[in-house]
């Protein structure tokens, strides 16, 4: 596992034409590294990118939508989400607040794959795949030449079922990915 500090500065080189995801526990700095990955495909002149963003709003200290002075230059898109094991009081209410995510974000997709980008950023992936398999979202990805994703790959948000579903389906989508950066 590589420190949030010590990943090296992103080259676009690194990124293009690839598929790449970056995983890690809650709090590692990917959604920070996506900002550093996209600013640097700004600062090289590539105007083609779009960034779905899956994660939640900011809640008990986890998650946190991307920000940043480059969102503006890309499209964003970014449906409303809940976190289905923070705010879920039972097994039952964490799937159907998984499942509304669900549907929400096949929406997003929907509209991104009406005018797919060379480059697609999408934070918090896993998310995505709390209710649907790898296969649905990879339909959506096969239009992109350059995709860099990343998702919560860890232990800390408690496992059951739901968590083990969610890991098998992110473990899916790593062998998908040319590279895996682990935080």
């Amino acid at each position: 596992m590589v420190a949030a500090d010590q990943v090296p500065r992103p080259a676009v080189g690194d990124f293009l034409d690839k598929r790449t995801i970056i995983v890690g526990e809650v709090n590692t700095g990917k959604t920070a590294y996506l900002v550093e990955i996209m600013d640097e495909f700004l600062r090289e002149g590539r105007t083609d990118v779009a960034v779905i963003d899956l994660a939640p709003d900011r809640f008990q200290g986890i998650g946190g939508k991307m920000t940043g002075e480059g969102l503006a230059r890309v499209r964003y898109y970014s449906p409303p989400i809940v976190p289905p094991r923070l705010r879920g009081r039972s097994d039952q209410e964490i799937g159907a607040l998984a499942e509304a995510n669900a549907k929400r974000i096949e929406a997003v997709l929907d509209q991104y794959g009406r005018q797919p980008a060379r480059v697609l950023i999408i934070n918090d992936v896993s998310l995505y795949l709390q209710a649907r398999g790898p296969a649905a979202l990879l339909n959506y990805l096969e239009s992109t030449p350059t995709v860099i994703l990343n998702g919560y790959f860890g232990d800390s948000l408690g496992g059951g079922e739901f968590g083990r579903q969610e890991r098998r389906r992110m473990e899916t989508l790593l062998k998908w990915c040319d590279r895996v950066i682990r935080l």
